[in-house]
């Protein structure tokens, strides 16, 4: 198993692990066409951006994005991680800890000063693994709104 940056030849099986982390988190609805178009600008915008994959056996068995802004709090730039899920069949052997570990690095690497990431309240898996990642909650909840773009 190794850690690669993704490519548009992955995008199927990206969008299938997207499918199992959606099923658990009630704010996301699974819409493959509009994930996979999402999935394509990140691996385009590579200054910006960046999806890891867990390859196994030439199968993409895990994944996790990053972006980043820049944070008036911090004065420089902030990286949020997202979309971090493993096949269901390969959980639990360290495989999320090496992509995390990947994508952290990456962030270091584009000039990060910081990560942050949103997490379902629900999944108490997921809670419990960025607390062993050195994660700390924050006091800052999230709102979010739907806003409606035209296609012209």
């Amino acid at each position: 198993m190794f850690i690669r940056n993704a490519d548009q030849n992955d995008l199927t099986a990206i969008t299938s692990l997207l499918e199992q982390l959606f099923s658990i988190e009630a704010d996301f609805d699974f819409d493959a066409e509009k994930h996979q178009a999402a999935l394509t600008h990140i691996i385009q915008e590579t200054d910006c951006a960046c999806i890891v994959a867990a390859n196994n056996q030439n199968q993409v068995i895990g994944v996790c994005t990053a972006q980043w802004v820049y944070s008036t709090a911090t004065g420089n730039k902030s990286a949020w991680i997202e979309d971090m899920v493993i096949d269901q069949a390969y959980r639990g052997q360290g495989i999320g800890q090496k992509l995390l570990n990947h994508i952290i690095e990456w962030c270091q690497q584009a000039g990060c000063g910081r990560a942050q990431l949103v997490y379902d309240l629900e999944n108490t898996a997921a809670i419990e693994f960025y607390r062993k990642q050195d994660f700390k909650k924050t006091q800052l909840g999230v709102f979010s709104i739907p806003l409606h773009i035209s296609n012209s």
